[in-house]
């Protein structure tokens, strides 16, 4: 076998030769940049094969002479050469590089995936699908590319150690602490995708005890409080410079509490005007649930003439080519008014309920907001004339109108 100093004196010649090491199949690759590798040369599939196993001192002697026995040994077991090559870029522990091979927590006939790979892979399969359109599923992946790709993107996802992460994500965890939240809680589900494609028999993503402390207060979506609406309504009204569909759009946000991008894609089919009452299907709301909306007396009001300009068929907002109102619309135009938002009106409404004693239930399918589990087992009813009575009480606030419902 080779000395330490015969090595040393080897390397240093720096000379492009393989000198057995005396040990069956490790030699010693020197290089004319004055470096060393350890290989196992071995036949595979009847060809002679060099295996690198580590570079010289980084992996010693030692080590090499442990791990050359055990990769040819996985390769008489019929290991495949890429299972052994992707398990050597994890360990160059014998024991543990033939735990991995043989528990085929690497990839057997190619690479073994990166990070970004997996992550695609997860995203594509478990969550592109299952969320509505809109800011939260495009911001998933996104959020993904601008602060994890960049640091852990390429490495092999069986490779990757907790620090990286913690490197990856530690501004972002204190300076943009709501952001960090969601993106270490994403890179988490990657991590268990892995597991449940056996990748790797752990979750290196650090818990949120393990990350530095963070001073962020949450900023909720511009909201106006509930005592001013009115205020909002006189205005909306008197705008001269406001298309009809905006103007209805608005009207709607107040009025109903729903999501922007449900008003958006409302088509006429959803509506029973006779009965009052939208019905949103599962593919358009954020939690993929058919909701039913009941509708005040004033929204069935707004959207009586916009029926009759149309044919009854398409988006009830839709522009000139038949598409939805741009997502911006109603926003930039409530902007004229002042710092609220129109996902803020549905906080406006939350606190009316909240101050009138609506019922906690009521106020949650309101919303469309998940009941949680053990409510919904419970329940089988949406409380939908229930919510009819305080949604015209709402709309008679608004608007300062009374009618005959109680």
């Amino acid at each position: 076998m080779l000395t330490v100093k015969e090595i040393e004196a080897r390397v240093r010649a720096a000379v492009e030769r393989q000198h057995p090491d005396g040990t069956p199949n490790l030699y010693l690759h020197t290089r004319a940049s004055g470096t060393a590798t350890w290989l196992c040369r071995t036949t595979v599939s009847g060809k002679r094969t060099p295996i690198t196993l580590g570079v010289w001192p980084t992996l010693s002697a030692a080590k090499a002479r442990a791990l050359s026995p055990t990769v040819t040994q996985l390769l008489r077991e019929g290991r495949s050469l890429q299972a052994i090559r992707n398990g050597l870029d994890v360990t160059s522990d014998p024991a543990r590089l033939s735990a991995i091979v043989r528990g085929e927590k690497v990839a057997g006939s190619m690479p073994t995936p990166s990070f970004e790979e997996i992550a695609t892979e997860w995203y594509t399969t478990h969550l592109k699908d299952g969320l509505s359109e809109g800011p939260y599923k495009r911001q998933v992946f996104q959020q993904l590319k601008d602060h994890v790709f960049p640091h852990i993107g390429r490495r092999p996802i069986n490779e990757i150690k907790r620090k990286e992460i913690t490197a990856a994500i530690r501004s972002l965890w204190v300076d943009m602490h709501p952001t960090g939240i969601k993106v270490r809680s994403n890179i988490e589900r990657v991590f268990d995708y892995a597991i449940d494609l056996e990748l790797r028999d752990d979750n290196p993503t650090p818990p949120t005890r393990s990350l530095p402390l963070h001073q962020h207060q949450i900023e909720h979506f511009a909201s106006l409080p509930h005592e001013r609406i009115q205020e909002l309504w006189e205005w909306l009204n008197e705008r001269p410079r406001m298309s009809a569909q905006t103007r209805v759009g608005i009207a709607l946000a107040i009025l109903l509490g729903k999501r922007t991008g449900e008003i958006r894609k409302m088509r006429w089919e959803h509506l029973d005007l006779s009965a009052a009452v939208w019905t949103t299907p599962a593919q358009d709301m954020k939690k993929r649930k058919v909701h039913r909306q009941p509708l005040p007396s004033q929204a069935v009001a707004l959207l009586l003439p916009l029926r009759d300009l149309s044919d009854g068929n398409g988006y009830v907002l839709g522009n000139a080519s038949g598409k939805p109102m741009s997502e911006n619309t109603m926003l930039y135009a409530l902007k004229r008014f002042g710092d609220i938002t129109t996902h803020g009106l549905r906080a406006t409404l939350g606190s009316w309920c909240t101050e009138q004693g609506v019922d906690k239930r009521v106020a949650d399918f309101i919303k469309s907001h998940q009941p949680k589990y053990l409510d919904a087992a419970y329940s089988r009813t949406d409380l939908l004339e229930e919510r009819r009575i305080v949604l015209q009480r709402w709309a008679d606030y608004v608007t300062g109108e009374r009618t005959t419902l109680s």
